[in-house]
């Protein structure tokens, strides 16, 4: 069994992807796997595993939530282009510009800037050389950064450059991220993660990111698949308004 708590929240109702995403990896390989999202991962609800050849598929209600499995192959990320700390701070100050302030997600456990408590206050925001966002992470606390928040801190990221590509009523979901951790991370620094598009078809958007240290280092790498969705349904304040 397995649940994700409340507080680790996405879109309003739903659990945030890369928490649960971290979650789920943890029964097959945390430092390393694939988590694809066949429907919303339920809050506060338990979840059933199953392995099969396949990996480990979590159930809800009768319902398939996500398959979490091993790595295919190491990741493949492109070299991201030198960004200093004032280009990533004026990222971070303009990462709602394109969408008029409109944010799918206010209150989501990791970028929600309507969120009274906790969360890790990221803000990936365009720095405006190819496609690239941009967004420091500061974790509190001491020692090693347990790696399911690594999961949690690199999904949002993969996120915006995809949400900035959609039209106005429109969002994006998660629909399968892959994380692998490169070297362990630890809290009290301050890192940046970097992600962009980089491709897609239809609905569909395909995105990476990846973490760096302090000195410039890549501690992580993420690839990620995000799906169009209609805003209202992970916005339900715009569905009761029309």
């Amino acid at each position: 069994m397995i649940t994700i708590e409340s507080t680790y929240n996405g879109p309003a109702g739903w659990g945030h992807g890369g928490t649960a995403a971290g979650h789920f990896a943890a029964n097959v390989e945390p430092d390393g796997a694939t988590v694809r999202f066949h429907n919303p991962v339920p809050l506060g609800a338990a979840m059933t595993m199953e392995r099969t050849e396949k990996g480990v598929t979590f159930h809800h209600d009768g319902e398939a939530i996500a398959t979490a499995r091993d790595l295919e192959r190491p990741l493949s990320v492109g070299r991201f282009p030198s960004v200093d700390q004032w280009a990533v701070g004026a990222a971070q100050r303009r990462w709602l510009d394109a969408r008029d302030g409109l944010h799918m997600a206010p209150t989501c456990y990791a970028c929600g800037h309507q969120r009274r408590s906790g969360g890790l206050q990221l803000r990936p925001g365009p720095v405006g050389v190819d496609g690239v966002h941009a967004t420091n992470w500061e974790p509190e606390g001491d020692g090693r950064l347990p790696s399911w928040l690594l999961w949690a801190a690199m999904d949002c990221p993969t996120g915006f450059p995809a949400f900035h590509h959609v039209d106005a009523d429109e969002g994006v979901v998660t629909g399968e991220l892959s994380v692998q951790v490169l070297r362990p991370v630890m809290a009290g620094e301050r890192y940046t993660i970097l992600s962009r598009r980089v491709g897609g078809e239809g609905r569909r958007h395909d995105t990476e990111a990846m973490l760096l240290g302090p000195d410039g280092s890549s501690l992580a790498l993420a690839t990620a698949t995000w799906i169009t969705v209609p805003l209202a349904a992970v916005l339900p304040e715009l569905a009761k308004a029309s």
